[in-house]
């Protein structure tokens, strides 16, 4: 035995046995490391993205049809109000701050048609604010006019109560945007200039058939009678014939309480002003009227809706 194999303590014969041995050991059979096997992976499933696109697309179209159906029925029309309608004036001012966005949201929620009187500020913009009592509930030191639509938002509006919070004011563009379709919008327009922005924000939203304006401009009731939007008669009833009303493209005529019940058999639709209860309210709605007209809707007409 050579001195090399004495050193590894292997004899040539042995040496020659293990190489044969490990000839004979199969090719695809593992090497043992004492670790157990790694399991394959899984084959990926396939995405089917023709088939989720399809899925896609029917949700959208049953989406589409369930919103169009149920805005469809939320729309509420001059033509589909309950009679006796009752129309908040300037959002109920004997309740909240006068041309407030929480008042027009209020008289919403409770069934009665927010009916703001609306101005044009001296930038353009038109908002629900009277010009006369407007600057000494916002206790301005001069008149609206004075106002662009930023400093106009950033008024507060006195409330007509004690430890009531004061309003927030709201623009004709955020009404329509927040409202449209919800009520009916009865706003009073008393110029012109102030009747075409009002209209074409009509005309925008697609709400002449949800939008009543209220006037005794001759010019303005033309271009909203044109518009296809219901226009109501503010002005002395006893100036002007019923007959002539109507050919102005009025449709409506506001009253008093006192006399409404006479007016009546007129082809204009007879809304009451100064109704004093429910009880009187209940009365002239007997008698034909069409709705009625308050600074405090809830004197004259308790809503259904329960608040907490």
């Amino acid at each position: 035995m050579s001195k090399k194999n004495r050193r590894y303590g292997r004899s040539e014969r042995e040496q020659n046995t293990r190489a044969q041995a490990g000839s004979l050991q199969p090719a695809d059979e593992p090497f043992e490391t004492g670790r157990a096997p790694v399991p394959e992976r899984p084959a990926p499933k396939k995405f089917n993205a023709p088939l989720w696109a399809g899925i896609i697309v029917v949700i959208a179209v049953v989406a589409v049809l369930g919103f169009n159906m149920f805005s469809s029925k939320d729309h509420l029309t001059v033509d589909s109000l309950n009679k006796p309608a009752v129309a908040a004036l300037d959002g109920g001012s004997e309740v909240y701050p006068a041309n407030s966005a929480f008042a027009f949201t209020e008289n919403a929620k409770f069934g009665y048609l927010p009916a703001p009187t609306l101005s044009e500020l001296g930038d353009g913009t038109i908002v629900a604010a009277d010009p006369k009592s407007a600057p000494k509930a916002m206790e301005l030191k001069e008149d609206l006019a004075s106002l662009d639509r930023d400093s106009f938002l950033g008024q507060d509006i006195t409330p007509p109560r004690k430890n009531t919070a004061p309003g927030e004011p709201i623009t004709w563009d955020q009404m329509v945007d927040e409202m449209a379709g919800a009520t009916v919008l009865m706003p009073l327009v008393e110029s012109p200039e102030v009747a075409t922005p009002v209209l074409q924000k009509i005309a925008e939203a697609d709400i002449a058939d949800s939008t009543i304006v209220r006037t005794d401009d001759a010019e303005v009731a033309k271009a909203a009678s044109d518009a296809e939007v219901a226009v109501m008669f503010t002005g002395d009833p006893t100036a002007s014939a019923t007959e002539s009303l109507s050919s102005s493209g009025y449709t409506m005529i506001a009253v008093d309480a006192a006399t409404a019940a006479q007016w009546t058999g007129s082809d204009l639709k007879v809304w009451a002003t100064g109704v004093k209860d429910e009880k009187q309210l209940k009365e002239l709605a007997d008698a034909g009227i069409y709705g009625a007209l308050s600074t405090n809707p809830y004197s004259i007409q308790p809503s259904e809706v329960k608040s907490n």
